[in-house]
């Protein structure tokens, strides 16, 4: 039973956010590629996986978001016990926020 369940929230994640990860800025514009690029300290791969090691969870959704003038990544787990939960991590630091 929990197999399917997380294949079906895995397919929905990957249904509905494919267009997300490269959200521009909030007026709508795309932010300049190089700021974007120095902003990051860590990838989004990488924060997906130290969050995944972190609480012993799977990641069913991640993506990049300009909190201010901040890059952060927002990542939804999937917890062993069923339970969805999200993190934010800094993406110049990789500390958790």
């Amino acid at each position: 039973m929990r197999l399917p369940l997380l294949a079906a929230a895995i397919g929905v994640a990957l249904a509905l956010g494919t267009g997300t990860a490269t959200a521009g800025w909030p007026d709508g514009r795309d932010p300049p590629r190089s700021r974007a690029l120095a902003e990051r300290g860590v990838s989004l791969d990488e924060a997906v996986a130290r969050a995944e090691r972190r609480y012993d969870a799977r990641a069913v959704r991640a993506e990049e978001q300009h909190n201010g003038n901040r890059l952060v990544y927002r990542i939804r787990l999937l917890g062993a016990d069923g339970r969805v939960f999200e993190v934010t991590i800094d993406a110049a630091t990789g500390a958790e926020l």
